[in-house]
Parts: C-alpha cells; structure tokens; sequence
C-alpha cells in the first residue's frame, strides 16, 4: 500500500504522520471490486471475522448500496453501524497501530505494501485485514454502548469537546483549512482522501459523536472511581486488596508496612556478555570476596554510623553512595525480588545484617525498621480506578449489545487511490481528520 502523508490526533497529542512508501511512487492498479451484493464466498455463517476471507473494494461513493448497508444491529434490531462507518473505524485501528509500531511492522508479519487480506497477522487464523476489522468492531461496539448510555443519563459534552465536534462541519473549521493548506478543493475530497470516497462529512461528524460522547462518558466514570478510590479508608482498600490477592502477589505487592534498608552494593568488574549481558562467572566470584571483605571490614565496628560511612566510601549505587547507602520507606514492590525478600523477612530486626546476591552485585545489608507507610495502599488506590471503570464499561456492553454481521462488511481500499500532486502533499500542524485514540480498552 503506498499511503498519502496522513494527519493523526493520537493520544491526546497531533502527530504528522507519514505513512507513503519510498519515493513518489503512483499506487498499484486497482483489482476487480468486490461490491456488496458480490460478496467473497463466506467461510462460516457470519458471526465472527473470518466469514470473509477479503472484505476489500475498489469502489465507493457516499452512501452508495455498499457503504449504507447495515452491518451491526442493536438489541433491538435497530441499525448500530454501517460500511461508513466502519471506513472510518478500519483505518484508524490500522493508523494508529502504524503510528506505534511502523518501524517494527516487519517483526509482527505485516508488510504495508501488499494486501492485508493476503497477510497472517500475529492474531490466530486471521490475516492483517480480519485483525484491524474485529479490533474496529469491538472498538466501536463498546464505544456505542458508552454512547448509548451516555445518552440515556443526558450526559453532556464539555464545551471543549462540543466545539471540536462542531469543528467539523465548520465551513471555517480546522479540517477546511486543513484541506485548502494541503491542496484539496473541498473539505470532503481532504477526509476522503484518508478514508476513501465512501465517506462525507456528515458521516465523520456522526462518527466523531459517538467516539468522543463514548470517551468523555468514560472519563467521568475514570473520574468518579478516582475520587472514590482516593476517599477510600484502609478497610475499603484492604478489602479491594484481598478480592484481587492473587493479583497483587503475582506483582510482589504485599500488605505491610514500609520499611527502611541501608545496603553497600558491590558490581561485578569486566566485559559482560553481548547476549545476556552477564559477567564471567570469575568477575562474580572476585565481587563476592570484595563483599566479604567489606563486611568484615564493618564487623569490626558493626554500628549503623560505621556502616554509613562505608557506604558512602564503598557502594557502586549511585543512588545511596552519598546518604550512607539509605534506601528509605520503600514498599514490597519497590526493589528487586531478592533485595525485598531480606527485607520484609517477618522476623527482621534493626541491626540485623547479611549480604544479598541479586542481578546487579552483592549488596551487605542492614535492616533499619519498619516505618509508618503502608504504600501498599497506595498501589490498591492507583489500581482501583481503571478496575472499576472497565467492569463498568463491561456492565454497560451487556446492557447495549451490538451484533454484527461480517458477511455484509466491506472496506475500501485507499491504496488503490491515486496520489495527491506532489505540490499539494502539504500537511498543516494540526488537523482536526482523524480523532484521538481511544482510552477504553478493547479488550
């Protein structure tokens, strides 16, 4: 596929993108279409992504036969989604996955110059083509559904949010003069020349609708579970802790308190391996003699100040060379497995001692006590808000299904537009095309 520079608002930030391949190259000539009521023989009944082994077309015209057909219903049996729509939702999953990892595009299988539809994605039994069109539809189901919801709640916009959608159809907005920078007679002709002829305005405008009211909706709910999570007392967040324990195990996060640790680091010394990054074992060998020595060193005067100042004299930790090795109210996902093991022993106490392997020395330890933290609190706290808004947002999915039909899909292929005059390939800073990436997940 060899695309036009392309403008792409992505994470709440404006990035140019270009996606054109090398050189001024024209595109490949069109293939034969394969228009709605032509569709490529099914291989299952429709409800899944693999019904159509090539959802591509080569012709398009606002709603035209193909791009009106319904594709998704509601619970009750009302149009959810159609061919337009879908243009839209398509080709921003493909963007925005090629504006994270296009340079590594080659590495998950997908060569942008060949058909998707031909390609196997990293997705099981699914070309490229059938991996951006369900990631779409999940994404716009769940979009609608917050839409849905939002609606029925007389849920507003900000005025922000209301006057970028307005933006859209504003004859003076920044898409018009987006399209007259780069060139293009019409505001129309600049939309479609990234999504392809099947879609207007109006129909980006509607589109647009659904995804920011979707994600203002999920914000407040973000927003409200912050709130809530920062109210919490320690027996809410104790509770949250034990219905997520295997969670939070898994991430060493253990409900403690803090505690306080000085420690004088030793490093191995030598050429580390190019693969692993290891040191010859004799290099690990000569830095747990160094320790020993150092810690015998301490021995002779075994007191927390003695020990300070060989910190500051010995330890490789830039971090804790110059405050006598302190590492100070540190949780027990903090630090390395071996490090916070030896610390948060049950039955430590202050002064007691001893040298710890990990992956970056010998540490000689001295264990200083445990403080008032409970930062495993704070974790619950920063965990809580994204948990409860995302079982929201499953909560509303179930109460706005959509269903779709993958047999009545088709997505235009701009690759097969022809190239923009090279004079009039230029993109203004900032472009109101293509929205933000969504911060619900689609999973």
């Amino acid at each position: 596929m060899n695309f036009r520079k392309i403008t792409a608002l992505l994470l709440a930030a404006v990035m140019v993108l270009s996606l054109t391949a090398c050189g001024n190259t024209q595109p490949s000539e069109p293939t034969e279409s394969t228009a709605a009521a032509e569709p490529t023989t099914p291989v299952n009944d429709g409800s899944d992504v693999t019904a159509l082994s090539n959802y591509s077309i080569t012709e398009a015209a606002p709603h035209d036969a193909v791009m009106s057909a319904v594709i998704a219903v509601d619970a009750d049996g009302n149009p959810a989604m159609t061919n337009s729509t879908l243009q839209m939702a398509y080709w921003l999953e493909f963007f925005n996955f090629m504006a994270q990892y296009g340079s590594y595009a080659a590495y998950f299988g997908l060569d942008p110059s060949l058909p998707l539809s031909e390609q196997p994605s990293m997705a099981e039994n699914r070309s490229w083509e059938q991996y951006f069109l369900e990631s779409a539809t999940k994404g716009y189901a769940q979009q609608y559904a917050l839409y849905r919801e939002a609606v029925a709640g007389n849920y507003t916009l900000t005025e922000e949010e209301q006057a970028t959608l307005d933006d859209i159809l504003d004859p003076n907005g920044s898409i018009a003069q987006g399209a007259a920078e780069s060139g293009f007679a019409t505001a129309e002709e600049y939309l479609q020349d990234t999504f392809g002829p099947g879609v207007d305005l109006q129909d980006y405008y509607d589109y647009v609708e659904i995804y920011i009211t979707g994600n203002s909706y999920y914000s407040s709910l973000m927003e409200k579970a912050t709130k809530d999570a920062e109210a919490a007392d320690e027996a809410a967040l104790s509770a949250y802790y034990d219905e997520h324990a295997e969670t939070f195990a898994q991430n060493n996060v253990q409900k403690v308190n803090n505690v306080s640790v000085r420690h004088i680091l030793i490093t191995p010394e030598g050429e580390q391996d190019p693969n692993t990054g290891d040191y010859p074992e004799e290099a690990w060998t000569a830095a747990q003699e160094a320790a020993n020595e150092v810690y015998a060193q301490w021995q002779n005067d075994p007191t927390e100040d003695n020990f300070a100042a060989l910190a500051n004299e010995k330890s490789a930790d830039p971090g804790s060379n110059t405050t006598g090795g302190l590492c100070e109210d540190f949780d027990t996902a903090t630090m390395v497995t071996e490090f916070s093991e030896w610390s948060f022993d049950p039955a430590r106490a202050y002064g007691d001692s001893g040298i710890v392997k990990t992956s970056y020395g010998y540490h000689i330890m001295f264990f200083v006590g445990q403080t008032e933290t409970k930062g495993w609190m704070e974790r619950v706290r920063s965990q809580m808000p994204q948990e409860v808004a995302n079982a929201q947002v499953e909560e509303i999915a179930a109460k706005y299904p959509v269903v779709f039909d993958y047999t009545q899909m088709r997505v235009f292929d701009v690759s097969t537009l022809a190239e923009v005059p090279e004079e009039s390939t230029a993109v203004p800073e900032e472009s109101a095309v293509i929205p933000e990436e969504s911060t619900v997940s689609n999973g």
